[in-house]
């Protein structure tokens, strides 16, 4: 069926006094993967599906399908009514009554899109090429891939709010093998982009390369406490785990940390965290959310104050608050819940080199092993870390397995400067941070 057939379809089937919201997605996937400079793996698949949510006095229902036929949207309707009738009220539920003016247009990669098959499977090779051209020590590529994924989105409500857009989404992979004097170390390297010519393979090649070979024939380490470096992807991966105590679904719940502290000062003031789903070329940049507000940019902290809380229509209402923009879907199997879009620390205007010359030694952490095990509602974490130790701005020991533990607001309010290499990593960002006094767990 046509969208315009089954939004006839719905509305003569939806009883008067209800409310309905439809969402309907598309997705068209491409992955490849490559290994030894040969394609190891290549995916394609296309999904599509509809959802229904109907409320009626606080009440909601709500069910989706793949299957687009007449008979089964009929039934989707029946069943999606069924079970509101059967729910408990929750103040809370609510739709989007007046469609806002978006400030910002999808991004769709006509060009990436059309390139061909081959060209996207010697783009991956390249990622391989690249990084061995780097540095000798760069022996092997356990995996490099390209995703490509095409999106398209419609969206209608009984209030007559309706929107459509088409996406794209690239994301590219590379695991780098080095090996020297007999160790062996492997590093990671992930960038997204909405187009497909902003994936640069050099950049995300030599990142990979440093990481890696910065981290072969490593030494013990004693427990000390000292400056440390977090690498701007290190820290990225702190945030994104952090990220839920950010959430309106967190506040309502009572699971974070942070409730209760809008308008206090809760991290240094050099730190200002930001979520901007209008971010020019940003991964997450989309006109709308999952349920019709316009994306927003929202200034989390700002100098070390927090602001408030990223918020659905759903948590917004139970909390008194507006919708910021941050209704999130994970696809159309999926109810609106309060999410991230593209999530970031500001850069600051120390270089790099000169974070790691501050003071006489510095430990840079280049990786970050169980960030599933951080708790963001109390911000407690506690971390095996690998990196590098610095005197006089220079590497002068790789160091793996040391434990980095604390507290996020403990941490955040112990950075002394702020790197102005800000990169994303995806829809999560950040510079390499200077934090001084941390604990670093050795023999």
């Amino acid at each position: 069926m046509k969208m315009k057939d089954i939004l006839s379809l719905i509305k003569s089937r939806v009883p008067g006094g209800y409310e309905f919201e439809i969402y309907w997605e598309r997705r068209k996937k491409l992955k490849i993967e490559t290994s030894d400079e040969e394609v190891e793996n290549l995916s394609s698949s296309t999904e599509s599906g509809l959802s229904l949510r109907v409320l009626k006095e606080g009440k909601v229902g709500f069910c989706y399908t793949s299957d687009l036929k007449e008979e089964t949207i009929a039934r989707l309707v029946t069943d999606a009514v069924q079970m509101c009738n059967i729910q408990i009220p929750d103040r809370g539920n609510r739709l989007v009554q007046e469609l806002k003016k978006s400030q910002v247009d999808s991004v769709f990669d006509q060009e990436g899109v059309g390139r061909s098959l081959e060209e996207k499977i010697e783009y991956a090779i390249s990622l391989e090429k690249m990084a061995k051209k780097i540095d000798s020590r760069i022996k092997s590529v356990r995996k490099a891939s390209l995703s490509e994924s095409q999106a398209e989105v419609s969206f209608y409500n009984s209030y007559g709010v309706e929107y459509t857009y088409e996406a794209t989404f690239y994301g590219s992979m590379i695991a780098t093998v080095a090996e020297e004097g007999g160790d062996s170390s492997i590093s990671y390297e992930f960038r997204g982009s909405r187009t497909f010519s902003e994936l640069d393979p050099e950049d995300i090649a030599s990142d990979a390369v440093f990481k890696a070979v910065s981290l072969l024939n490593p030494s013990p380490v004693e427990t000390s406490v000292m400056p440390v470096v977090l690498f701007r992807d290190s820290s990225a991966m702190l945030l994104s785990a952090f990220a839920q105590m950010f959430l309106g679904d967190s506040l309502v719940k009572g699971k974070t940390l942070l409730k209760d502290r809008t308008g206090e000062s809760v991290a240094t003031e050099l730190l200002t965290i930001i979520d901007d789903g209008t971010l020019r070329g940003g991964y997450s940049t989309l006109p709308y959310d999952g349920e019709g507000v316009p994306q927003m940019r929202k200034e989390i902290i700002t100098k070390g104050v927090f602001n408030g809380f990223l918020h659905s229509l759903y948590t917004a209402t139970l909390s008194g608050s507006e919708p910021t923009g941050n209704g999130e879907r994970s696809g159309f199997r999926s109810l609106p819940a309060s999410g991230y879009t593209n999530l970031y620390i500001e850069k600051g205007d120390t270089p790099f080199e000169e974070l790691l010359s501050k003071h006489d030694k510095v430990f840079l952490v280049l990786e970050l092993m169980g960030l599933h095990t951080v708790d963001p509602v109390s911000g407690e974490f506690s971390l095996g870390a690998g990196g590098v130790i610095y005197q006089g701005g220079k590497p002068v020991r790789p160091v793996r397995g040391v434990t980095i533990a604390g507290n996020i607001l403990d941490l955040w309010n112990k950075i002394v400067a702020v790197g102005n290499d800000l990169k994303f990593y995806g829809n999560i960002g950040s510079p390499s941070l200077l934090a001084e006094d941390i604990t670093v767990g050795g023999n």
